[in-house]
């Protein structure tokens, strides 16, 4: 066992040892196939630094194989996942572009999150600019800013600011912030 400040020795790549470290990441973390495979070449990559002597190719190949079998196990669905995330920062409030940078992070490529994006959409029975709208609302709130700042004045600038580090055009931005209190609840509750 290693003392304080040494670092592990990463174990030689077998199948039966990137299966089961596989499984483990998967146990703890939700991922599409290209994060994934991110994930475990970044191991095969330490564990080959660490042994020499090991074919990196080889353990590149059993990855691939890995993958299509978890894959063909369910245990990597892209479009579940991709759905999921897609709902999931939607509901929290983030922008198209922002999700699309967060999904693009995790090796999702755009046209696969444009298409979670309809179909999140559809299923709630939204417009792409009512979602994009409810979304600027959820972070307002959250920021407790335009409709949301009741009688606490906030800077306007800094608001717009706001709404365009997280990813909204300037018109959601202005939009969002010219509505009053009585405006903003005949705009449709956000979705869950």
């Amino acid at each position: 066992m290693p003392g304080q400040g040494q670092r592990k020795i990463p174990k030689k790549i077998t199948e039966t040892y990137l299966h089961n470290s596989g499984l483990y990441y998967l146990q703890r973390f939700a991922a599409s196939s290209g994060h994934f495979r991110t994930v475990m070449k970044r191991k095969i990559d330490t564990s080959c630094r660490h042994h020499p002597d090991q074919d990196r190719a080889a353990c590149m190949a059993l990855l691939e194989q890995m993958i299509v079998k978890f894959q063909s196990l369910g245990l990597l669905d892209d479009e579940t996942y991709t759905r999921a995330a897609v709902a999931s920062l939607r509901r929290r409030g983030l922008s198209e572009r922002a999700i699309l940078t967060r999904m693009q992070a995790k090796n999702v490529p755009a046209e696969n999150v444009r298409a979670a994006m309809r179909h999140y959409n559809a299923e709630n029975s939204l417009k792409d600019e009512d979602s994009e709208m409810q979304a600027a609302l959820k972070l307002a709130r959250k920021k407790r800013i335009g409709p949301y700042a009741g009688e606490k004045p906030y800077d306007r600038n800094k608001a717009l600011a706001a709404f365009a580090r997280a990813g909204f055009s300037f018109e959601i931005a202005r939009k969002i912030l010219d509505l009053n209190a009585d405006e903003c609840e005949q705009v449709s509750a956000f979705p869950d």
